[in-house]
């Protein structure tokens, strides 16, 4: 081999192994395990492509898909992190208009990872076969790779976790779908029951800090700020989005291992008391795919969602739910009822939440940064906006019908912060917020003539059990001693803690507008 050929020959050896070192590190970044991998992470897959390279076929039809995969799902989980349950289950329950804003919540530069990554292993597989580098026959290579190999199993764990977490959705929807929820509750009953019609009202992605009423100093919340009712400062969700967190708190819970138990759902348990049960909800239904939440809310005896059949995929308004509130209240009805509000809230993107209404601060007026604060703190007020006329309905068919009531208001989970010089964003990312778990808690009733609030932590873990006691339903699968609303804590968080302590994430607290 002459002078020219062997410096020729080098030449490829360095650029294929620069290829697939900076292949290797921005796919380990894209899968979200490694937001920063370590030069041992990086070497350890980049080694394996070694050994895989020997034949081409295995690196065609088998290593490549592997690649393809990894780089696909890179400009989402540069911005919210690595596969889970969580989101596998999202993107069984999310229609076309979710799936679009939540792609256009991704920087535009995440979508070069993909390019980045499958043209660099190209070019590293074409480097490999032209000039034919035959790693795979280096001994004291083949040697260094075996031990970082056998050391850990980081390649594997993107396909490893995003199987087990796909595998775990598809038995929770089998099962949801295929076959009947058997009712576990029994029979219940009604003991001091207060009021006539109870209305729970589920908010959407609204962190407690960015209310007005927990001290956000921007008045977004004048109905929830200044009401009579229970104000509770220290209510924790179930999990860091609407699924991961309403299957918890609308079920009594498996506490031990954080899992929903369908068979003892909120509202088989209310219907079990004799109270006729209504579900009310701007939430996506997919029909015949059932997700765990409309699962629940199909077990209602009457269903109304907005966004079904032709509306599927329309921005639809909360205040659109208003009609169908009053439509429920004007039927005549002798007993009790219990009635869910199921809001859309502050769902990302927020500023598709405001099409009919207006934000607090003019975005002429303000950073342009802080544009999707200024939509999610409106939001905010939105919502709040939306309490303030439910309770008025309520308060005029107690005029007109003499039917008492009692609504409580609370969000099924929180949202965290990406900030860059230029832009702050506000989205849904597990993982990455320790305050994802906190959420505003209200509680009015047709009778409060005083206001309260308590700073007291209350587990969401606890939801259904004191829901049954708020409505006055006895069983002998609850505890009738637990109060919502008290000023008493509760005695056990169920790990709550030790799982925030393990978000590798710097405190992120609510970003106020400068003026």
């Amino acid at each position: 081999m002459s002078f020219f050929q062997s410096l020729k020959k080098i030449t490829a050896v360095i650029f294929a192994l620069v290829c697939l070192f900076f292949a290797s590190k921005l796919l380990l970044s894209g899968t979200g395990f490694y937001p920063q991998p370590s030069l041992r992470e990086i070497l350890v897959f980049a080694g394996l492509i070694l050994l895989l390279n020997a034949s081409k076929k295995i690196f065609w039809y088998i290593v490549f898909p592997i690649i393809i995969l990894h780089a696909l799902y890179a400009p989402v989980g540069m911005t919210f992190g690595a596969p889970s349950y969580q989101y596998i289950a999202s993107v069984f329950a999310t229609d076309l208009l979710e799936s679009k804003e939540f792609l256009s919540q991704l920087p535009l530069v995440n979508y070069l990872y993909p390019v980045a990554i499958i043209g660099l292993f190209c070019l590293f597989g074409y480097l490999s076969q032209k000039f034919e580098l035959h790693f795979y026959k280096n001994k004291v290579l083949l040697a260094i790779i075996a031990v970082f190999l056998v050391w850990d199993n980081v390649p594997l764990k993107f396909i490893r976790e995003t199987y087990t977490a796909s595998i775990k959705v598809e038995k929770e929807l089998s099962r949801l779908n295929n076959f009947s929820i058997e009712n576990q509750w029994g029979k219940s009953s009604l003991t001091n029951s207060k009021y006539d019609d109870y209305v729970l009202i589920i908010g959407e992605s609204a962190r407690k800090d960015y209310h007005h009423a927990y001290g956000y100093p921007v008045p977004n919340t004048p109905f929830m700020s200044n009401a009579n009712g229970v104000l509770i400062d220290g209510f924790t969700s179930g999990g860091t989005n609407t699924i991961a967190s309403l299957k918890l708190m609308l079920t009594q819970p498996d506490t031990k291992n954080w899992e929903g138990n369908y068979s003892l759902n909120m509202i088989d348990l209310i219907k079990s008391a004799g109270v006729k049960t209504y579900w009310i909800s701007n939430q996506g239904y997919l029909g015949e795919f059932d997700t765990p939440i409309s699962a629940i809310a199909n077990r209602s005896d009457e269903r109304i969602f907005l966004k079904s059949g032709d509306s599927l995929n329309s921005n639809i308004s909360d205040f659109e739910l208003l009609p169908k509130l009053q439509h429920v209240l004007e039927q005549p009805h002798q007993n009790k009822r219990f009635i869910v509000l199921h809001l859309y809230g502050s769902h990302p993107i927020t500023c598709d939440r405001l099409n009919d209404y207006p934000k607090i601060f003019d975005d002429n007026k303000i950073a342009k940064k802080y544009f999707n604060v200024n939509c999610y703190i409106s939001s905010i007020q939105k919502t709040d906006d939306m309490l303030k006329q439910i309770y008025a309905k309520l308060s005029e068919n107690l005029q007109k019908n003499h039917r008492t009531f009692s609504m409580i208001y609370f969000s099924d989970h929180g949202l965290a912060h990406q900030i860059t010089e230029d832009d702050i964003k506000i989205h849904n990312s597990a993982g990455k917020s320790k305050r994802h778990y906190d959420i505003p808690l209200f509680k009015i009733s047709s009778d409060d003539n005083q206001r309260h609030e308590y700073k007291v932590f209350k587990s969401g873990l606890n939801f259904t059990n004191d829901i049954a006691n708020w409505i006055g339903i006895s069983n002998p699968l609850l505890n009738p001693d637990r109060d919502l609303f008290s000023s008493q804590a509760d005695p056990n968080d169920y790990g709550l803690k030790k799982q925030i302590e393990q978000i590798q994430a710097e405190d992120d607290p609510a970003i106020v507008i400068p003026q």
